[in-house]
């Protein structure tokens, strides 16, 4: 669920320049696409003039909350000037970062690039095997948008794509005006009964009072239609039905209060307005604001 992801999560891409940076610079570019520029890390790019190269990858391990593994053809097999594997060598940079990645537990995604095997248990060293513990995916350039289409989806049951966190910052700014308007209204009626026990209902509530959540309930039909073609197709008609109760709900009370007598018009606007809200955020909550 949306309000169980973490909202500000970070991507961060381990990758051998020698095996893989074009795949790596794309794929930072999509996956920036799909979560949101600044979410994603790459030390080429990342990494500004002068900075300590490995402060800087150790102090972005620990703020990430996923590790994409490219790994290539030459990932494995990429040797030392002395013949001696890269990864096995001290003071391998992609072998410190899936190092620090596992000592953080920070979850690892292997990507296998252009039909590339997993590595085995007897081709890595021990400090690396919790890696092949981990699922990996495969990227081609043939499918590359339908492949990272999938890993954007599977990345985003731990982080939000942009468009996720737009849905809830939506929806937080919603719930809360509905709701806190609402309590301005039960708070006002309250403090005027505390003062005056014996005035009738329509005397503890002015007329002005009385219509602030159709202020509300207005702007979020107008914040929810900025939404809607964000929502999955099987949850939209919701979405389109608070807007709908918040648009004609607003209007017809309006419209309703005019025949009442004077000193009723605040209590006639008063449950209209809760009404109105308790059916908005009744198709609001059935939506889900399941992203699409």
């Amino acid at each position: 669920m949306l309000w169980n992801i973490k909202p500000d999560g970070r991507i961060f891409i381990s990758y051998r320049r020698s095996d893989a940076q074009g795949y790596a610079g794309r794929l930072s570019d999509s996956l920036e696409a799909y979560f949101g520029d600044n979410r994603v890390f790459r030390d080429i790019e990342d990494i500004s003039g002068g900075a300590n190269f490995g402060d800087t990858i150790r102090e972005n391990l620990h703020s990430a909350d996923a590790v994409i593994v490219l790994i290539g053809s030459q990932w494995l097999s990429a040797n030392t000037g002395d013949g001696a594997q890269r990864l096995a060598a001290p003071g391998d940079w992609v072998a410190t970062e899936l190092e620090v990645a596992i000592e953080l537990g920070v979850p690892l995604f292997p990507v296998l690039l252009d039909g590339t095997e997993m590595p085995r248990a007897d081709e890595l060293p021990e400090k690396l095997a919790p890696l092949l513990s981990c699922n990996a995916l495969g990227i081609s350039d043939k499918r590359w948008s339908h492949d990272v289409l999938r890993l954007g989806k599977i990345l985003s049951f731990d982080i939000p794509s942009s468009n996720e966190r737009k849905i809830e910052l939506i929806r937080t700014v919603i719930s809360f005006m509905l709701f806190a308007s609402l309590s301005l209204v039960a708070s006002t009626m309250l403090i005027n009964f505390i003062h005056d026990p014996e005035a009738p209902l329509y005397r503890l509530l002015p007329l002005a009072i009385s219509g602030i959540p159709f202020i509300a309930t207005a702007t979020s039909a107008l914040l929810l239609s900025g939404i809607r073609n964000l929502i999955a197709a099987d949850r939209k008609r919701y979405i389109d039905d608070a807007i709908a109760v918040g648009a004609l709900g607003t209007l017809l009370f309006f419209i309703l209060k005019w025949p009442v007598e004077p000193p009723y018009e605040s209590v006639v606007t008063f449950f209209g307005a809760t009404l109105t809200v308790a059916a908005m955020y009744v198709f609001m909550v059935i939506s889900g604001f399941k992203v699409k």
